[in-house]
């Protein structure tokens, strides 16, 4: 009786391994990897070609994905540029979004643009004089 649980047990446990070992391989013809962008700790970064997804990857896992552009409020744009900058991804997007992008859980924040200050002054309030020029 302890030998046909103890081999149920190993079967169980096999057939479970095997279906585990299946749904972790990663599809990489959906993906586009960003070349040089491999970060310490060998995390390869990538971007799904159809949803646009951030994508990490270490050790043929997927450590975390990042819908940068359904988080930050912006519809069917696309990703331009990605860039590393220190322990955050920065991700532009759209027009001119900006997102930056937590490379060890793939927390987002996405960055809200200010108007400059040059468009938001009154003209009248710019004083252009020089002291130089002589009215005749």
């Amino acid at each position: 009786m302890k030998k046909g649980i103890l081999i149920a047990f190993i079967a169980f446990w096999g057939f479970q391994n095997m279906n585990a070992q299946k749904t972790s391989k990663i599809d990489y013809s959906q993906l586009v990897k960003l070349e040089g962008m491999e970060h310490s700790g060998g995390i390869t970064f990538y971007i799904e070609k159809k949803s646009e997804n951030l994508i990490a990857i270490q050790n043929d896992n997927v450590k975390w994905k990042a819908d940068v552009i359904k988080n930050c409020g912006k519809r069917q744009a696309k990703i331009t540029s990605v860039f590393i900058r220190s322990e955050k991804l920065k991700v532009l997007f759209g027009k001119n979004k900006t997102a930056f992008v937590a490379i060890e859980n793939g927390e987002i924040e996405c960055v809200t643009e200010e108007k400059s200050e040059r468009s938001i002054q009154d003209d009248s309030e710019i004083n252009f004089t020089n002291q130089g020029i002589n009215k005749k």
